[in-house]
């Protein structure tokens, strides 16, 4: 699915695949947003057209709280955009492992579409901007599981390694649930 994407063609993918994970159903896999080759450049193809995304990012915080973003939709409106990138992060999502909440998920896609905007979901997890802060607490305390970086002397870094396989699969769990049918 990846082989001779670019890095931000491959976000994407997984940003696209995390909003429909949080419920967002489309009646059928032709009316998924997508990339289309078209000559030398690459589209992003919504409802079937081109689309052209004049959007706003938000701060990395103000999207984890529904009461905070309720007076900023019809401000983010009143620009004349036509779409939001918000942040969801790994915490908030899954507080115990196992436990999915997507209320606020769920909340985001409502505001948005009321205020007829698009949503793009920006996914804080094991890393952004190479530092593990928005990993949920289960994780972050077992570093048996979980592990982190060493330095050149051994010593343990408050970053999780990439050569994890429990990391990268807890990780990818979230993304691949249908919130209708979560897990328990």
């Amino acid at each position: 699915m990846f082989a001779g994407k670019t890095l931000r063609e491959c976000a994407f993918v997984v940003g696209l695949a995390c909003v429909l994970a949080a419920g967002q159903v489309m009646a059928s896999a032709a009316a998924l947003p997508h990339l289309r080759k078209q000559g030398t450049t690459t589209q992003l193809i919504v409802e079937g057209k081109p689309y052209l995304a004049l959007a706003a990012e938000l701060h990395n915080s103000s999207a984890s709280s529904l009461e905070y973003m309720e007076p900023l939709w019809p401000r983010l409106a009143a620009t004349n955009i036509n779409t939001v990138l918000a942040t969801v992060s790994w915490e908030l999502i899954e507080p115990e492992e196992g436990r999915f909440d997507f209320r606020l998920v769920d909340g985001l896609i409502e505001a948005a579409r009321a205020h007829d905007l698009r949503l793009v979901f920006l996914w804080f997890a094991s890393w952004k901007n190479g530092k593990s802060t928005y990993q949920p607490l289960w994780v972050k305390t077992d570093q048996q599981r979980f592990g982190l970086i060493k330095d050149e002397e051994g010593k343990s870094l408050p970053t999780l390694t990439t050569l994890s396989e429990a990391n990268r699969d807890a990780d990818a769990r979230v993304c691949r649930l249908d919130a209708a049918h979560p897990p328990g």
